[in-house]
């Protein structure tokens, strides 16, 4: 009789071992299919994938109805560069230069960055400043600025490639630097996102150890029901 009660003891353990690794896989698959690929929130913001890249909607100015901007890359995939928190001294410029070297051997793909730049805060309903092109030295009649012409109302933004991607101040002047020609698009939405306050400036860590835990807490309850079933019938 009491053999029979410790199976029946054993069942039941195996049983609501088995229930709670349900449990625990329904939550975690859940809240993964909360961060999608194509529909997803971020820091408050709802962000849809689309041909253009991604859509953010944004309520400006109090109004009712959300405005719609578009930008390439993920913000989820931009936590990993690092950014200087005054940056946001752009907002107080009436004039922004976007400028590259023109022997630096740049293509066209690193101007991308500056489209992205200018798109945003050259916008009337969001940041309504001003946004040119330039040079750092003379190139076929363009515009020449450096970072030495930076002033109380005019901003200088520098791209370029270097040993890694990062946005920095160099006395105010905003230096935009990847490693590549792609990470420079990357930083320049990483650049925006930050003055829209969609991002912070600090680097956000990563949550590694969610899945881990995870794991080891059904192989340990897998482990255990696994014991209590052979101690059981031995006994």
């Amino acid at each position: 009789m009491k053999q029979h009660h410790s199976h029946i003891l054993t069942y039941v353990l195996l049983i609501l071992g088995i229930l709670l690794i349900g449990l625990i896989s329904f939550i975690y698959f859940w809240q993964q299919a909360k961060t999608s690929e194509y529909l997803f929130t971020y820091n408050g913001f709802r962000f849809q994938r689309d041909q253009y890249g991604y859509k953010i909607l944004l309520y400006i100015n109090d109004q009712d109805v959300p405005a719609t901007i578009h930008l390439r890359e993920d913000p989820r995939t931009l936590e990993d560069i690092p950014i200087s928190c005054d940056i946001q001294l752009l907002r107080q410029k009436q004039q922004l230069y976007v400028v590259i070297d023109p022997i630096a051997n740049l293509t066209s793909k690193a101007t991308i960055g500056a489209l992205e730049i200018d798109a945003i805060i050259d916008n009337p309903y969001l940041f309504n400043i001003n946004v040119s092109s330039a040079f750092t030295q003379p190139y076929l009649n363009n515009t020449v600025k450096t970072c030495r012409d930076v002033t109380a109302t005019q901003g200088i933004i520098l791209l370029q490639t270097g040993d890694e991607t990062v946005l920095r101040n160099e006395q105010d002047c905003i230096i935009i630097q990847g490693k590549t020609e792609d990470d420079i698009i990357r930083a320049s939405d990483r650049l925006v996102y930050t003055l829209l306050n969609i991002m912070n400036c600090e680097i956000k860590k990563k949550d590694s150890f969610k899945t881990p835990v995870i794991i080891l807490s059904i192989a340990f309850l897998l482990l255990f029901c696994l014991y209590l079933l052979f101690w059981k019938r031995k006994k």
